[in-house]
């Protein structure tokens, strides 16, 4: 049972105001992805015309979990964009409501809004309405378990005779400690030939100029993006044998980070910071950023979160609210926590140098929503 407190659910809805102040809704039917929320799977939609009235529209919470059943009260509010304002309550509190996913039972809450409640909070720059809406769990109703029939036992068939297992390729073998990896190192135009140099390497990439040779076995292995790219289906037989090995190249993407991808594909590490002035921080947090943007591109969760820690540890005053807003656009979790627990603990004059910041006030006009978040946990953190 997830308690009484309420579970709050942001859902968003295209929307403008002209310059003589009319509120101009999506004209049609809008529904949000599949959510979870007290152990249930939920969605929200929202109908530009009430069943009730012309001049309303329907929201409407839907239980998506197959034969579940629950009791909820809900509510709905209004996010102020800027966000000067508190929730703007639309829809008051329900009262208890039995929900079960089935045919000849009740699914759907559905709250209806009159239009004129909703010119009341500006649209703002974001160009849409945000609601809120709270769900509180009252209480559940586990899901049955079919009872399996019994069958009767079929007559065995003769076992067939075990096939022959493949023989699997060798891994290339991961340089040890003190001597150079061979697909960080970039290559050189020279007179020898790059296999002369990079033994076993099959796969060259061209970054910003530089070439990397790597293996493609080692790359596929750690990457599903790698692995697609590399051994795609090719378009017939005769073209991939009579196809020259050409470098693959890479765009938007620094050689320094290509490189440092590379050693954590090989190493499982981050590169040494050897060689950095001591003064370098800003250039360094910097490259950090790069390499969590690289990791998300080819799919590499665990550097990605290696890169979040790193990150953690450089918040301050002046850079937290411009990490919190980087963390959301790159759906980084562990950093996003990071920087709501930093603002959250934060002594009151040492928060209001935080608000005082240039990247607060980007955060409050672009990412608003985050925002909900820190006012919640602060609330709690003051409480506890």
């Amino acid at each position: 049972m997830a308690g009484n407190l309420p579970i709050k659910r942001i859902f968003e809805v295209p929307a403008f105001t002209t310059p003589d102040g009319t509120l101009h809704l999506w004209p049609c039917f809008h529904r949000s992805p599949i959510f979870t929320a007290g152990g249930h799977d939920w969605s929200i939609s929202y109908y530009p015309e009430s069943i009730y009235s012309s001049d309303s529209i329907d929201l409407c919470l839907q239980l998506e979990s197959e034969g579940a059943g629950v009791t909820i009260s809900s509510s709905v509010a209004l996010l102020d964009p800027t966000p000067s304002l508190p929730l703007f309550k639309l829809v008051e509190e329900s009262p208890p409501m039995e929900l079960e996913h089935a045919i000849t039972s009740r699914s759907t809450v559905t709250h209806w809004v009159p239009k004129s409640k909703l010119s009341a909070v500006p649209v703002g720059d974001r160009d849409s309405l945000i609601f809120v809406w709270a769900i509180t769990i009252l209480t559940q109703t586990p899901m049955p378990v079919p009872k399996p029939e019994l069958m009767p036992m079929p007559l065995p068939l003769p076992l067939p005779l075990p096939e022959p297992e493949p023989m699997m390729a060798a891994m290339p073998e991961v340089p040890a400690e003190g001597v150079a990896p061979p697909s960080p190192v970039p290559a050189t135009t020279t007179d020898v030939a790059p296999e002369a140099k990079v033994p076993a390497a099959d796969v060259t990439y061209s970054v910003g100029g530089q070439l990397f040779h790597a293996h493609k076995v080692v790359l596929a292995t750690r990457s599903p993006v790698f692995e697609v790219q590399l051994f795609g289906a090719p378009t017939s037989t005769a073209e991939a044998s009579q196809a020259p090995a050409a470098a693959v190249e890479v765009d938007d993407m620094r050689p320094d980070v290509f490189e440092a991808l590379l050693h954590y594909i090989y190493t499982g590490t981050l590169p040494a910071t050897e060689g950095e002035a001591a003064d370098d921080e800003d250039a360094s947090h910097q490259m950090m950023r790069h390499l969590l943007v690289a990791a998300d591109r080819y799919d590499l969760e665990g550097l990605k979160l290696l890169c979040e820690g790193e990150l953690a540890r450089t918040l301050g005053e002046g850079n937290v609210a411009e990490m919190l807003a980087f963390a959301d656009n790159h759906y980084c979790s562990t950093l996003k926590d990071a920087c709501v627990g930093f603002m959250v603990a934060s002594p009151a004059e040492r928060m209001e140098r935080v608000v005082a910041s240039y990247g607060y006030q980007r955060l409050r006009l672009r990412h608003p929503l985050i925002l909900v978040d820190v006012l919640e946990k602060s609330l709690m953190f003051r409480k506890a």
